[in-house]
């Protein structure tokens, strides 16, 4: 094979997502671990092999090491792509190279930066980072962005991945600073680059800093509603730290009277009436020509769409344009028009009521999904429960309800801004605000702050409702970190459809006893799903190692998902059937299917609260 041979496979497989450890252990040897071999690979082919590798996470020490000492003897032929890939491949792969590999490299990128578009930028500052390397190429980024001209160029998401940058070094000043120069630009810094801005400021100890970026996410949107809850949730945040005054404030300066009607809402006022008892006498007063206004009001906003001018985070919704989020708000708005302010029970039916209504699927936990969650958290009971993928907040809810009884918490991650925003409204609502925690980020980078926030070993259950394919890293980040209390139990959602294949080998084959799959339906789908518990066990064996078919079933699980995002390719329930048929039978081929119990087959499925006692029982 010729090295763009080599190149070009290993970029084919790699580009799809495809992980075939067989292939590349054999590339590897036969050619990426011999000089001689790499000596003749020009400078994209060699950062395309490793930008490839570090796609699927498929690490070669050696190889690696080879590649990235044949990288530093040609950096005088490098581009400015060339260099951002090789940074952003061995962050990924969490590898330094040969010694001294990272700062020779930013070294030699340094005299060239003038020649590096945002993009490649932004992709070198966050692998630096990644890496913990406090490099002089950062200081001269920040000083390129202060060119208007060149910052108007940033994307939503290369503004994102600046701000984690900074944020992971402790550099909040220059968070800051790209803040600053972000907002002088034309364009949006969208749903992205508030996701990272906000998470920094959530865990930092300025409660001002995170106001003000709450209000400039605030002025971005279109929408009067939206905007509401937007500040609502900011003075929820001031709560929080202790701050009411300045909580009434914000909320005071919400009031648009007859000219904004919609720029105050039945949250706002449970916030105030929170805050001050005077306004809590006046909430409740049915008879109130100003409730009877807002009541109004928030009826004809429930029915009107949202018009969000965020442009989202998730790429599958990009193409909504300015309805990204209208579901998701019409969901909100349907809570505060039908369910009485703190019943629990009362929301999370109108969230499914709206849902049912309109023949429009939500990516919530409920129906006998429900019943597994609650009766999970309240059996445990664990004095904090982290859930992975809060969405809309119905299973915060259903978690919150639960943990409070015996005086838990809630500590709810969700890397969407405005998903959180959502969240934070519908908690306060239902009265959960001081049972439920909402945290804004990427599991990387909040589970450290929930070590600070709650202590080592005080995660006695974890729920999970993010990327399948994540659910075992996460997890292990989790334990890592000493989170993990003995016996926490592990719950996850969407085992089976679109599937997580590594995470029911890391619950088998790992320090996790009593596996167990609970076989229920899919909301609104009628169709069968897996959720997947289990108990660590903190004296446990480490994980073994998967074998190489589990990371195939993992990509097609992965190919699966990704269609269904995307209606003109969708799969039918045939197509769904069939992928089922197959990832069950591919766990029972390597000896990964756990003992399972519920309602496959049966025509009206009930589980009930003692189905799952009986799981904790057998346990």
């Amino acid at each position: 094979l010729r090295p763009i041979d080599v190149c070009n496979v290993v970029w084919a497989f790699c580009t799809v997502g495809y992980r075939d450890d067989q292939l590349f252990d054999g590339l590897s040897v036969s050619h990426l671990s011999r000089e001689a071999s790499v000596a003749e690979f020009n400078p994209q082919d060699l950062t395309n092999t490793t930008w490839g590798f570090s796609k699927v996470l498929y690490t070669n020490a050696v190889a690696m090491d080879v590649l990235a000492n044949e990288g530093l003897r040609k950096t005088h032929q490098f581009k400015a792509i060339h260099f951002s890939n090789l940074l952003y491949s061995f962050a990924q792969l969490r590898l330094c190279g040969p010694e001294g590999f990272l700062h020779r490299l930013a070294d030699a990128a340094v005299p060239r930066m003038d020649s590096f578009d945002p993009g490649n930028l932004a992709i070198a500052v966050w692998a630096l980072a990644m890496q913990q390397v406090d490099h002089v190429f950062l200081d001269k980024a920040l000083e390129i962005m202060k060119s208007p001209k060149f910052c108007e160029q940033f994307t939503s998401r290369s503004l994102s991945m600046l701000f984690l940058a900074y944020f992971r070094l402790g550099r909040f000043t220059d968070v800051d600073a790209v803040l600053a120069s972000a907002m002088l630009r034309k364009d949006p810094i969208g749903a992205s680059g508030f996701s990272a801005v906000i998470m920094a400021a959530e865990q930092g100890v300025d409660a001002v800093r995170e106001l003000r970026v709450q209000q400039a996410m605030a002025d971005e949107v279109a929408d009067d509603k939206m905007r509401a809850a937007v500040c609502n949730a900011a003075a929820i945040r001031l709560m929080k730290r202790g701050r009411p005054e300045e909580a009434r404030r914000l909320l005071n300066s919400m009031r648009g009277g007859e000219e904004h009607p919609r720029r105050w809402t039945a949250v706002s006022e449970l916030l105030l009436a929170r805050i001050d008892s005077r306004v809590a006498a006046v909430a409740v007063d049915a008879d109130s020509s100003g409730i009877d206004a807002l009541a109004a009001a928030f009826v004809e906003s429930w029915q009107a769409p949202v018009q969000s001018g965020m442009h989202p985070m998730a790429a599958t919704r990009q193409n909504e344009g300015p309805h990204a989020y209208t579901r998701e708000f019409m969901t909100l708005q349907a809570v505060l028009c039908t369910a009485p302010a703190g019943d629990v029970d009362a929301c999370m039916a109108a969230v499914e009521q709206f849902a049912e209504s309109r023949s429009m699927w939500l990516k919530i936990t409920a129906w006998e999904k429900a019943t597994v969650v609650h009766e999970v958290a309240r059996l445990s009971v664990p004095g904090v429960v982290v859930e992975i993928g809060a969405y809309v907040g119905y299973s915060a809810m259903n978690l919150g309800r639960a943990v409070r009884q015996h005086g838990g918490r809630v500590a709810s991650i969700e890397v969407d801004p405005i998903h959180a925003t959502i969240v934070r409204n519908m908690v306060e609502y239902a009265g959960l605000t001081d049972t439920v925690d909402v945290w804004t980020g990427f599991c990387y980078d909040v589970f450290p702050h929930l070590l600070r926030e709650y202590g080592p070993g005080s995660i006695g259950m974890v729920f999970m409702d993010q990327k399948g394919t994540r659910f075992h890293t996460d997890l292990e980040r989790l334990r890592e970190l000493g989170l993990l209390a003995d016996g926490a139990v592990v719950l996850a959602d969407n085992v089976l459809k679109p599937g997580a294949p590594l995470y029911i080998w890391h619950l088998m084959h790992g320090p996790y006893r009593h596996c167990v799959t609970v076989s229920v339906r899919e909301f609104l789908l009628q169709s069968e799903d897996w959720m997947v518990m289990a108990f660590h066990d903190a004296a446990g064996p480490p994980v073994a190692d998967p074998p190489l078919y589990l990371h195939r079933l993992a990509f097609d699980s992965d190919a699966f998902r990704r269609r269904s995002m995307f209606d003109g390719v969708a799969p039918s329930k045939a197509d769904w059937w069939k992928f089922s048929q197959s990832f069950v039978e591919g766990l029972a081929r390597v000896n990964c299917r756990p003992r399972q119990v519920g309602l496959h087959g049966r025509e009206n499925p009930v589980l009930t609260p003692a189905d799952i006692e009986g799981i904790f029982r057998a346990a």
